[in-house]
């Protein structure tokens, strides 16, 4: 392992970490194991190593650019071109006697499945979305249950993305603090750390459904409180005054950023910075895509069901349940409220009934 990559992976998702591509074999792989493929995020690949242990199987790394999954698929940095070169160029074809790959979910807005199979003639199956069901998933022959197809926020994933992708804004503001404002900086490690842990425990249990209306509920008891602070006479209060001000400030970052990085949210940040014309951040270009325009309003998610050809993708991927399969066997919009513009059912549904148009 290498230490400085588990650190930096860790605590700066947003920031590429990338490990080599290629084949790795876990437990004791022969012609007939599974073949899973994923990106080359090295925590991804580590984790993955570390679940398949005790499985035996391959394990395809494409190249993603050093980022996870899902942002790397939003991103079209992990998409068909790179799952085809891995299969293409790893040699997992001397090493296998069938053609069945399985797929992240969380990569079905990047890698088109029929593309895939027309390219290198691998068929698809789409895995769990939690990496930790794969093991169950193998031992069911390839059968997802329902559960294995959403997506989940709970407390250890709340924490990944507290840990891995906003504690660069953390320490980014502690910077800030220690060279223009040092004798204020315990007062910000206290409050930032209070209002990041605060936001992330209690989460699910916030109302709204975005980042950023979920947030609002704790702005207003913390600027209640803080304007109490503000009218007290006891100046002994003005560190927690303080305080406050700073946990609103970071607040209101977590929760604008959320959305762009829990799979189970509508990005708020995304078109904010594009209505601003900041369209690119990175390698990471979002103004004018198809989810932007999406999450704005400008483009409308459209199914005709006459053109389905009941490929069942657009339920397969759908990380929400948007959409399941009635008794005809075609695709049935069902829960539209959900949809957080992924993207995916969009990607791979084969019979071009799925549309993003132009709103009227």
């Amino acid at each position: 392992m290498n230490p400085f990559k588990f650190l930096w992976g860790t605590f700066f998702r947003l920031f590429p970490c990338p490990t080599r591509v290629g084949l790795f074999p876990t437990g004791n792989p022969g012609p007939k194991s599974p073949v899973l493929v994923t990106c080359n995020f090295y925590l991804t690949v580590r984790r993955l190593m570390k679940i398949l242990a005790g499985t035996d199987a391959w394990l395809l790394v494409a190249d993603s650019k050093g980022v996870n999954v899902w942002c790397a698929a939003g991103g079209d940095e992990f998409n068909t071109r790179s799952v085809v070169s891995a299969i293409k160029t790893s040699g997992i074809e001397e090493h296998v006697d069938h053609k069945k790959m399985i797929l992240p979910p969380l990569g079905a807005p990047g890698i088109n499945a029929k593309d895939v199979q027309k390219q290198t003639g691998w068929t698809v199956d789409w895995g769990p979305v939690r990496s930790g069901d794969i093991p169950r998933y193998l031992e069911k022959g390839k059968r997802r249950t329902e559960g294995m197809k959403r997506v989940t926020y709970g407390w250890q994933e709340r924490l990944d993305t507290a840990l891995g992708s906003l504690f660069p804004f953390f320490s980014l503001g502690a910077l800030g603090f220690i060279l223009f404002a040092p004798r204020h900086l315990g007062v910000y490690l206290v409050a930032g750390t209070a209002a990041f842990f605060l936001f992330f425990l209690t989460c699910p249990w916030l109302p709204g459904r975005r980042g950023l209306t979920k947030i609002i509920f704790l702005e207003v008891i913390l600027g209640l409180i803080g304007l109490a602070f503000a009218l007290s006479d006891n100046v002994s209060y003005s560190s927690l005054d303080s305080g406050c001000v700073i946990a609103m400030v970071m607040l209101l970052i977590y929760g604008t950023e959320l959305g762009g990085l829990a799979p189970h949210m509508r990005s708020d940040l995304d078109p904010f910075l594009s209505r601003l014309g900041i369209g690119t951040i990175g390698n990471l270009s979002f103004a004018g895509s198809v989810r932007t325009n999406l999450l704005n309003g400008s483009l409308l998610l459209n199914y005709y069901r006459d053109r389905c050809v009941g490929c069942r993708s657009c339920a397969e991927v759908c990380p929400q349940g948007v959409w399941r399969m009635d008794e005809e066997k075609r695709a049935l919009l069902e829960h539209l409220e959900k949809c957080t513009a992924c993207r995916a059912c969009l990607v791979q549904c084969q019979g071009d009934a799925i549309r993003a148009e132009p709103a009227r």
